[in-house]
């Protein structure tokens, strides 16, 4: 289910946006799968928060499988430095840990070196999540590395997968990276904003 494309890694694995409103502090944005965008009774939605001044460079739909991606005002689909993923996986029921499993198995094999830490787990009443931070010491076939943030969350028959990356320079130890412990944190605070609701139970 895995899939590296556009060296990205797995950051092309899915995603679809509808509409979005502005606050001061950012904006969200609702995604859902096309059946739910087009259903007069609603359905399951992810609010998604992105970063005040950041644009989309990417966005798609298909094969159930979509992706949005979101970068800073002055970077680019090419030239980005960090990038917000936010995906949607549609009529897959995997739990996060399994999905995480998949992309440590992925990663091993894409990767000079590699290297993951499960930040947190959780279950409610209606999903699952959890959160993995990746490290990628050199994408294979490119003059960089990679690290990715993730946040998987299981939906109804829907997987939702938000990451945010980092591009950096060729690493062949966390410790020589040095991505500080605070970066991660806000980070991890930041992709907890987004929150997956349904509006047919009216918990929207």
């Amino acid at each position: 289910m895995i899939c590296l494309q556009r060296l990205t890694l797995f950051l092309t694995l899915i995603g679809l946006l509808s509409s979005s409103a502005v606050a001061q502090t950012g904006e969200f944005r609702i995604l859902a799968t096309p059946d739910v965008l087009s259903s007069d009774e609603g359905g399951e939605i992810l609010k998604a928060y992105i970063p005040p001044g950041w644009h989309t460079v990417h966005k798609e739909w298909l094969d159930d499988r979509g992706v949005k991606e979101v970068v800073p005002a002055d970077q680019t689909i090419i030239n980005w430095r960090e990038m917000l993923a936010i995906q949607v996986l549609d009529k897959v029921t995997t739990s996060p840990e399994n999905y995480l499993s998949q992309l440590r198995e992925a990663l091993q094999s894409s990767c000079d070196f590699s290297h993951f830490r499960i930040l947190s787990g959780s279950r409610s009443a209606d999903y699952a999540e959890a959160i993995q931070i990746s490290w990628c010491g050199q994408v294979a076939g490119a003059e960089w590395g990679e690290i990715v943030l993730s946040r998987i969350i299981s939906g109804e028959h829907t997987l939702y997968s938000l990451n945010k990356s980092w591009r950096t320079i060729p690493f062949r130890s966390v410790e020589a990276i040095g991505l500080p412990d605070e970066e991660i944190q806000y980070w991890s605070d930041l992709l907890k904003r987004s929150e997956l609701c349904d509006t047919r139970k009216k918990a929207c």
